[in-house]
C-alpha cells in the first residue's frame, strides 16, 4: 500500500509540472500570436496591392513585346516545391496535415526545399531530389530569410533547371483553423477575379516611363511579398495551433492531477483504516 501511495504522489507531482510547462508555452505562444496577426494583418493591403497592380498590368500589356521568364518560363517538366514548417512540434496536428498534404503532391520530377526543421526531417523517407534546407526561428520571419529563398528561385528558375515554383505552408483562417495550402509562385498566373475588379474600374491612366518599365520594376516585389506572404502565414499558424494544443494539453493534465489526487487521498485514508482496524483487533485480543 505504502508504494501505491509513492507511486501516485509521483504521478501527481508529473501532472502538475505538465501543467506547469503547458501552462508557460500557452502564453508564450499567446503573446507571439498578437504580434503575428497584427504583421498578417499589416502585410494584408501592401500584398493585395502589389499582386493587384502586377497581375493586371500583365492583363492588360502585351506580351508581344515583353518576356520575362516570370511570366513565361522555359519549357521544363522539373518544378521547384518549397515547403514551410515549424522548428518545433507541440503544435497538435499541424505538422501530421503539411506531411499528408506532402505525401500527396507528385514527388516525380520535383526538387525539394524545407523550411522547418519538423519537414527537414519527414522528407528524407521520401522520394524528393532535396536540396535545400532552412530554418524559420522562433521570432518573426525576416526579410533575411525572404531574400535566401528569392535567391534560391532565381538561381532554379530563372537558368531554367524548373519552369514552376510552389509553395506548401499552412494558411491561417483563425486561432481555431489553420489548413494546409498550396500555391503557384512562378509562373505568375493571372487571377480573372482581379483583372474583373481592375476592368470594373474604367479608369484611364498615363504609365511613366511606360507599362513594360513599371512591370519589370514590379516582378521582384512581387515574388518578395508572395514570399513573405506564406512565412507570415505559417508562423502565425504554428503559434496558433501551439496555443490551442499547449490549452489541451494544461487542462488534461489538470484533470489528470485532479483524479490521481482523489485516489491518493482515498488510497491513504484506506490504509489508515486499515490500521486502525488492525490496532482494535491487537487490542482485543
Amino acid at each position: 500500500m505504502a508504494e501505491n501511495l509513492f507511486i501516485l504522489k509521483r504521478r501527481i507531482k508529473t501532472a502538475t509540472n505538465i501543467t506547469q510547462i503547458a501552462k508557460a508555452m500557452e502564453m508564450i505562444s499567446a503573446s507571439k500570436i498578437k504580434k503575428a496577426q497584427n504583421m498578417v494583418e499589416n502585410n494584408k493591403p501592401y500584398a493585395q496591392k502589389i499582386s493587384f497592380l502586377t497581375q493586371n498590368i500583365i492583363a492588360k500589356a502585351n506580351l508581344k513585346d515583353f518576356t520575362h521568364l516570370y511570366i513565361n518560363p522555359q519549357k521544363t517538366d522539373k518544378k521547384l516545391l518549397i515547403v514551410l514548417s515549424p522548428d518545433k512540434g507541440l503544435c497538435g496536428s499541424l505538422n501530421t496535415n503539411l506531411a499528408k498534404k506532402l505525401f500527396e503532391l507528385e514527388s516525380r520530377n520535383t526538387s525539394l526545399v524545407t523550411v522547418g526543421k519538423k519537414m527537414e526531417r519527414y522528407v528524407t523517407r521520401l522520394n524528393y531530389d532535396f536540396v535545400a534546407a532552412f530554418t524559420i526561428g522562433s521570432n518573426i520571419p525576416s526579410y533575411t530569410l525572404v531574400f535566401q529563398l528569392k535567391k534560391l528561385i532565381n538561381q532554379y528558375y530563372l537558368s531554367g533547371l524548373v519552369s514552376e515554383v510552389v509553395f506548401l505552408y499552412t494558411e491561417f483562417e483563425s486561432i481555431f483553423i489553420q489548413f494546409p495550402k498550396t500555391i503557384t509562385v512562378l509562373p505568375i498566373q493571372k487571377s480573372e477575379e482581379t483583372t474583373k475588379d481592375f476592368s470594373a474600374l474604367n479608369a484611364n491612366f498615363l504609365v511613366e516611363p511606360g507599362v513594360y518599365a513599371l512591370l519589370e520594376a514590379l516582378l521582384p516585389y512581387y515574388i518578395e511579398t508572395q514570399i513573405y506572404s506564406c512565412l507570415i502565414e505559417s508562423y502565425t499558424s504554428e503559434h496558433a495551433a501551439r496555443m490551442v494544443a499547449m490549452q489541451n494539453a494544461k487542462n488534461n493534465a489538470r484533470d489528470v492531477a485532479a483524479y490521481l489526487t482523489l485516489r491518493y487521498n482515498k488510497t491513504r485514508q484506506e490504509r489508515i483504516t486499515s490500521e486502525l482496524l488492525d490496532l482494535n483487533n491487537s487490542q482485543i485480543v
